[in-house]
């Protein structure tokens, strides 16, 4: 009877070796859970930020080309066009007759640079 009871006593202390081998595993997933949760934290928080800054890009380009001069401060910049061949072209019927000026240059393609400006310094880190 009692080696009956020294090998259950052994077979319980093996169950419970495992066990605390078991909830060390657990505990090193929940840590790696929490790294990886606080680190995809932090790079939505970053992504966030890029897009709040990308967003003021874009605001700033929308304001540069529907500006009448292509410019946000109202100063000319040096790649625009003076407005010649401006001609008036009728918007939608509305109560008042307004028309519209647009200006088209039917002789040439527009090319990159004269519709996002920089300057050759402004390259130099790449």
């Amino acid at each position: 009877m009692v080696g009956e009871i020294a090998a259950s006593s052994n077979e319980q202390a093996q169950g419970i070796e495992q066990v605390n081998k078991t909830v060390v595993e657990m505990d090193k997933v929940v840590q790696q859970t929490a790294a990886n949760a606080e680190e995809s934290a932090s790079t939505s928080e970053e992504m966030n930020a890029q897009a709040e800054q990308m967003k003021g890009f874009v605001e700033e380009l929308v304001a540069v080309v529907g500006s009448k001069n292509g410019s946000v401060d109202g100063k000319r910049r040096p790649f625009d066009k003076p407005t010649e061949g401006v001609r008036e072209i009728p918007s939608r019927p509305t109560r008042k007759s307004v028309s519209k000026k647009v200006a088209v240059d039917q002789t040439s393609e527009i090319r990159p640079d004269q519709v996002i400006p920089f300057d050759e310094g402004d390259f130099k880190d790449f």
